[in-house]
């Protein structure tokens, strides 16, 4: 079992690798980082729940629902706690295309936590220890010390979120803490003795939490589970592991708007008392009001918290406004007029580093062995934090193996763009993970998620029932890509399927590839496979048999988009038409604004844009925008 340090032992202890916070990215850096065999230890405050989701109670979404399959099929344990909690299935994006389309899972925070703390302490080579850290000082190793004791590392990975010199807002109210009711750990500079970083302030924020027997839930919009979505989990079948909850959708109207309008003074966003960057993507609900003035109707996503919990977060009202104007606003709200508040919305400010000096494993470029991985490095998500966690304890653990770490690349992998866009730009405000962030979406998918990490999976030479099961997987699928490829079915075969479809393959006498089937627009290719995989008596992984039909679905146009992709790298010299680009249905708002501020000439400045994303290069490069 591992080891867990009480709080006020005094202790001095070796470790391969220490890992400082408990949340998402601290958790599986340690979890990884303890199957390379390390002696690991993992530091966390003593109040703060391990892997706790002090915001959105949810796993996965735009972009995330991939990180996370990569993390599972990497060997992490996101994927597995959220399908241990997981209280509703969704796929966002379900309307569009599969390589836009992600999984969200709402997760029993409580739960998730428990589940988290349970596998953790089932590590031999792993020592949870509770207590808040106060200096970390470097020599030949180092030497991290906290209230009681000194331990020493390798190497470290420091995982604090908003704990980093937090300061939590609510009205005029301010007080030390990385969230509500904890403390915080102190500033970089109170830290890191002697050592040098470079730090910017961000903020982020979340809403009231609501008492569930005060909601009016029959003037909400009822969302229920989908028991079609795909576990996360790589072993786990699509069974649900806890009971399932519904989710529901209300709306901010003029009342609400017209109340927060009327006391922007007092919000500590706009009078000058918050001065941290926020997310530009997830924005708290005065933003809403002051950037978009003329909208009144925003969406709320009133979400439960947990199968034992009377408490739900009306995902979409983040807020720092004094109390009894949160009150005030919530209560002019469809369903939520009686609504009673148990815990108010604040906003938090913390440090943050310049993520420019770190390398690939997030290792800082001027003191070597110090990585840094989530929150701390300006992301937003638990998702985000969680694939950087796990490529630090990769990269560390590797080198402490004397291995050639691995790398992962931004052309087959959300985690490779994500750890790219940091390292390469200063972050000027919070980072959120998106699947237009990707130039190669067509082929980072969340169904081929663990095909693409087969070979990164290998290189670590950590071999497990997983290498196992991604070997099986992979064998199923290059099965059917070949049987696709090379039968022909007849109309029988085919009228079996659908009558329909018979007249659109082109007529009564003539044979098709099942291949030219599955690309047909009309044809839904994992159902067509599905039946045709039980009609040859195909016993394989239903995995298998959805990345294999969208694979060959999309085998066109991943074709030419690399052909696309190929032309970026030969255009530096291009002179761009600037109106065409701005007033462009092709880039995003957000380059849009980076280009319109920057207004570059050529090609070649383009890309030196700060934040610019891959994929308008690659619009921009291909003429067609």
């Amino acid at each position: 079992m591992g080891n867990s340090v009480p709080r006020g032992t005094y202790l001095i202890m070796n470790f391969d690798i220490i890992v400082i916070g408990g949340g998402h990215a601290g958790i599986e850096a340690a979890y990884i980082s303890s199957q390379f065999g390390l002696n690991v230890g993992l530091i966390t405050l003593p109040e703060v729940k391990i892997g706790s989701a002090p915001c959105n109670p949810s796993i996965g979404g735009i972009g995330k629902g991939q990180v996370v399959r990569e993390i599972d099929s990497l060997g992490g344990l996101m994927g597995k706690l959220a399908d241990l909690s997981g209280i509703q299935y969704r796929i966002l994006n379900d309307s569009k295309g599969y390589a836009v389309q992600s999984t969200r899972v709402q997760i029993d925070k409580d739960l998730y936590s428990e589940n988290a703390e349970y596998e953790l302490s089932r590590i031999d080579n792993l020592s949870i220890i509770r207590e808040k850290v106060v200096s970390i000082e470097k020599s030949d190793s180092f030497i991290i010390k906290t209230c009681s004791s000194e331990y020493i590392s390798k190497r470290i990975i420091v995982t604090v979120g908003t704990f980093l010199n937090g300061k939590i807002h609510r009205g005029s109210v301010v007080s030390e803490g990385g969230r509500v009711k904890t403390e915080s750990s102190g500033s970089i500079e109170d830290i890191f003795s002697g050592i040098k970083i470079r730090n910017i302030r961000f903020k982020t924020g979340t809403p009231p939490r609501l008492k569930k027997e005060s909601i009016d839930f029959s003037k909400l919009i009822e969302q229920k589970s989908d028991p079609e979505t795909v576990n996360f989990h790589i072993f786990n079948s699509n069974d649900r592991k806890v009971s399932q909850l519904s989710c529901f959708l209300t709306h901010t109207n003029e009342k609400t708007i017209n109340i927060i309008s009327e006391n922007k003074e007092f919000s500590p966003m706009y009078n000058g008392q918050i001065t941290g960057t926020g997310a530009r993507y997830c924005p708290s609900i005065e933003d809403k009001v002051y950037r978009y003035p003329d909208k009144f109707r925003h969406h709320i996503f009133v979400e439960p918290e947990g199968l034992n919990t009377d408490l739900y977060y009306p995902s979409g009202i983040s807020s720092s406004l004094p109390k009894e104007i949160q009150q005030e606003f919530i209560n002019t709200i469809n369903g939520l007029e009686k609504s009673e508040i148990a815990e108010y919305g604040y906003a938090v400010e913390y440090d943050v580093i310049d993520t420019t000096f770190l390398n690939s494993g997030l290792e800082h470029s001027e003191i070597p062995g110090l990585h840094f991985a989530g929150q701390v490095n300006g992301t937003s998500g638990y998702e985000e934090a969680a694939g950087q966690g796990l490529i630090a304890g990769i990269y560390s653990s590797m080198i402490l193996k004397q291995k050639e770490p691995i790398t992962l690349s931004r052309k087959d992998s959300y985690i490779g763009v994500m750890i790219q866009d940091l390292i390469t730009n200063t972050r000027d405000e919070p980072y959120r993970l998106f699947t237009s962030r990707s130039e190669n979406r067509l082929l980072v998918r969340e169904d081929n998620s663990h095909l693409r990490m087969i070979n990164y999976r290998k290189k670590l030479g950590i071999e497990s029932d997983l290498d196992l099961r991604l070997k099986k997987l992979k064998e199923e699928f290059d099965i059917l890509v070949k049987f696709s490829n090379v039968t022909e079915l007849d109309v029988n075969q085919i009228k079996a399927y659908s009558d329909d479809l018979v007249l659109k393959v082109g007529g009564l006498e003539k044979k098709t590839l099942v291949r030219d089937i599955l690309s047909m627009p009309e044809v839904d290719p994992v159902k067509f496979l599905e039946f045709l995989s039980s009609l040859i008596g195909f016993n394989f992984d239903f995995r298998s048999v959805r990345s294999a039909a969208i694979s060959i679905k999309y085998s066109g146009y991943i074709k030419k988009n690399k052909s696309i992709l190929s032309k970026v790298d030969k255009v530096d010299n291009m002179i761009l038409d600037l109106d065409r680009i701005l007033s462009s249905e092709n880039v995003s708002f957000e380059c849009k604004q980076r280009i319109n501020k920057s207004r570059p000439r050529l090609f070649h400045d383009l890309k030196n844009i700060n934040g610019i994303r891959q994929a308008t290069l690659a619009v921009v490069a291909s003429g067609v925008y």
